[in-house]
């Protein structure tokens, strides 16, 4: 089989055969890939090794091997474990045609009317112009299954605004006539976010702060001597993400170093937000935190007398809110 992109007349794909699928989201991350499949959540680690024709692939449930333009790649924990490309190095935006080819994954020849992406700006139109590419007929292969997808539509969203709607819907906000925030805790970045009544995005009020793989570099250079050279920043982070506070599958304990970093790591954030936010915070309704590592800030939320909070499963929220799911 040739897999490869090709210019879409939509509308190819026969009728009778083409599953079509109003919408879907999919959110190709610095850290991790998300999706629902039939009201699954799929996750998995934003990594792709493109393999030699001499290397093996391998499928589980976090890993896919891709057939896609005549090359084979491993997208997920296998490509993270054979030192593939992490997303947080090689740019979401340039990876997302790889990325997102798991969650296009079907039983037979579908069509998808909108494509729905979150994106740190709507506005950046290099980075739309990729995710435009991607408005195409789509020949692949998702651990040996052939695959055939039309994509209608690529729609971008700016990162937050599917979080901000869900905790609308589900009524959320206690003080819905003030401004209120989304504070998303990324792998590469974290984006802070403030929305007046109604819902405009107050652009004046954007911040980028470091995201945990910053947390993870410090963390890195403290734990130097223990470890003997850089540790792996992806290690680290999963580590952190699973509370084990151990290096790999040593037994280097940095649960010292790491309540230091992160409590530096915290501070910079609530300064950055105080700094930047001062002719809105007289006004601020409330601040969600989301993201893997959203339960980071707990503290910051608590110190904030509930003005503060992590939004339930946090990893997922905005998501949720790009599906329109109430979930």
């Amino acid at each position: 089989m040739t897999t490869s992109y090709r210019p879409a007349t939509y509308g190819e794909i026969q009728p009778h055969r083409a599953v079509t699928r109003p919408q879907l989201a999919v959110d190709p991350g610095n850290r991790f890939t998300k999706w629902v499949d039939c009201q699954t959540v799929r996750s998995i680690p934003s990594y792709v090794k493109e393999l030699s024709d001499w290397e093996e692939g391998g499928a589980d449930g976090q890993s896919y091997e891709i057939e896609f333009s005549g090359r084979r790649y491993l997208v997920g924990r296998l490509a993270q474990l054979m030192g593939g490309l992490p997303a947080v190095e090689g740019g979401k935006a340039d990876l997302a045609h790889l990325l997102i080819l798991p969650a296009l994954a079907s039983d037979s020849p579908q069509r998808i009317e909108r494509l729905v992406i979150p994106t740190p700006d709507s506005r950046n139109l290099a980075t739309i112009a990729k995710l435009k590419e991607l408005e195409t007929t789509i020949e692949f292969s998702v651990n040996g299954h052939d695959c055939l997808t039309t994509i209608r539509s690529v729609v971008a969203v700016d990162e937050c605004r599917g979080a901000y709607d869900l905790a609308l819907g589900r009524q959320m906000w206690r003080y819905p006539q003030n401004p209120n925030g989304i504070l998303d805790i990324g792998g590469g970045t974290a984006i802070a976010r403030l929305f007046a009544p109604g819902g405009a995005l107050l652009r004046d009020a954007d911040i980028v702060l470091p995201g945990t793989s910053h947390l993870a570099q410090r963390l890195a250079a403290a734990i130097l001597p223990k470890v003997g050279n850089t540790a792996d920043a992806g290690m680290l982070m999963d580590a952190i993400a699973s509370g084990n506070l151990c290096y790999g599958s040593t037994d280097i304990d940095f649960s010292r170093e790491f309540a230091a970093v992160r409590d530096a790591w915290t501070a910079d954030i609530r300064a950055k937000l105080k700094a930047n936010w001062a002719k809105y915070l007289p006004s601020l309704g409330e601040l969600v935190v989301i993201g893997g590592s959203a339960s980071l800030l707990q503290p910051m939320c608590e110190a904030s007398k509930g003005r503060f909070k992590v939004a339930p499963r946090p990893q997922f929220f905005n998501l949720y809110g790009l599906n329109k799911e109430q979930n």
